[in-house]
């Protein structure tokens, strides 16, 4: 009788210990795959749109960003019993978020280097401006940064206090953008200002139009 007691206390801690694995594995909502389920979201809604200016950039970096807010959204819907179960959650999203960065960064990284030195078309009053060249230098490029570089010559030698404006223009010669300094340019401007790929308007940013 002990012995048929035995066998069916074992056959039931068995079934139950069957049961708790199941449901570990069953259950798992981090890691990984929800890394994976988020960048796949994130491509899918975001298709890759080649910019004028700044070719995939915009696109993997808006891409980056909805994928962090659809792997936060699924950190922030687990249910936490405890402390101890609330600091694993934690490490799990430390975790998930440090591949998900690594992966855009690599993408990122590499369509910037790709842009380092590029020449921006750039538009501008002959009676004003006889030259001008504008390239691009990357500052941070897993953030999409850049510094527009100038060289410009002025028609005429400028000796006073002027604006210098930068407009960020379409294909179709709308103005999407502007930016703008006082300075006193002299027989040349050589200047660099910054630029963020991530911004709305750049996947329309076709060249520069210059004055002052």
């Amino acid at each position: 009788m002990k012995k048929n007691v035995f066998k069916s206390l074992t056959l039931v801690l068995t079934i139950a210990l069957s049961g708790i694995v199941l449901t570990g594995c069953g259950g798992e909502t981090t890691g990984s795959k929800d890394v994976q389920d988020a960048i796949s979201a994130a491509e899918s809604g975001i298709p890759v749109v080649e910019s004028p200016v700044f070719g995939t950039l915009p696109s993997l970096l808006e891409q980056k960003l909805e994928a962090g807010t659809i792997l936060g959204k699924k950190f922030r819907e687990m249910k936490t019993e405890d402390m101890d179960e609330a600091v694993k959650n934690k490490q799990l999203r430390d975790e998930a978020e440090d591949e998900l960065k690594a992966y855009y960064d690599e993408k990122i990284g590499a369509a910037s280097d790709a842009l380092e030195g590029k020449n921006v078309k750039v538009e501008f009053d002959n009676s004003k401006i006889s030259a001008a060249s504008v390239k691009l230098a990357v500052m941070d490029k897993t953030k999409g940064y850049f510094n527009f570089v100038f060289d410009v010559t002025p028609a005429q030698p400028v000796n006073k206090e002027v604006e210098f404006k930068w407009l960020f223009m379409d294909a179709e010669g709308n103005e999407l953008e502007s930016g703008s300094d006082y300075i006193v340019p002299g027989n040349k401007l050589n200047c660099e200002y910054m630029v963020t790929a991530g911004q709305d308007f750049i996947k329309k940013f076709d060249h520069l139009y210059l004055k002052y």
